[in-house]
């Protein structure tokens, strides 16, 4: 794999300001306070996992998931896929959440020169509501696929999504995940076709983790009042 292409995708892994996304580390993999761990299928249709990496404590502090994975797939005439999952589970007052990638691409330098919404067509028949980023920074551009995934249900998309998670929020349901992949594009041709592949395959992994953070997250609750 090309090194540029590689350090190029991992800069982007996290889309929080350029300032605060500095340290990465596989010898620091242990050393973030993380509550629950999150597991994800190593392979993923034609995909398979190459290369993790973890937060940095610093970088931890910034966003606090309750549990998070940066995580490499690769596969044969495919582009490498990074992928970033953060888990926030029920929490209040905490005031960290996921950085918006609209925000945080053009912190770092990146022009997004295109977003735009779409549905990934999942093997159930259903859809998932996602959006899709072009950015370039010089000669280098990247495509980014999107999405915030609660439990229990697919997201809505639009503004709809935000009713949701109130109502989400009143019935017990606060957990979500921050779920984004990234893929080097050369200019020409967009990597959206095989990002939106590759969330097809994983989409119903992420949910069930999201939904398995809410049911230990119950458990707990109730135990605390025993």
């Amino acid at each position: 794999m090309n090194v540029k292409l590689r350090l190029s995708a991992l800069g982007l892994a996290l889309l929080v300001p350029a300032l605060l996304m500095v340290r990465w580390s596989i010898s620091n993999a242990g050393s973030a306070p993380v509550v629950h761990e999150l597991r994800l299928p190593r392979q993923v249709g034609i995909w398979h996992a190459t290369q993790e990496e973890r937060l940095s404590d610093e970088i931890w502090s910034i966003i606090e998931p309750d549990a998070h994975l940066l995580r490499l797939y690769e596969a044969p005439d495919r582009r490498p896929i990074w992928i970033y999952v953060g888990l926030y589970g029920g929490r209040t007052g905490a005031g960290k959440t996921a950085h918006d990638p609209e925000v945080c691409f053009p912190a770092q330098g990146w022009e997004i020169l295109e977003r735009r919404s779409g549905d990934v067509p999942l093997p159930t028949g259903e859809t998932l509501p996602a959006t899709v980023l072009e950015a370039h920074l010089g000669v280098q551009h990247q495509t980014a696929l999107y999405w915030f995934q609660p439990a229990a249900r697919w997201p809505v998309g639009s503004a709809g999504e935000q009713l949701m998670r109130i109502y989400d929020a009143i019935t017990g349901r606060p957990q979500y995940a921050f779920v984004r992949f990234t893929a080097s594009s050369d200019g020409q041709q967009s990597a959206a076709d095989d990002l939106a592949e590759f969330a097809a395959e994983i989409a119903p992994a992420i949910r069930r983790a999201v939904e398995r953070l809410g049911a230990r997250e119950v458990d707990e609750s109730q135990q605390a009042r025993l």
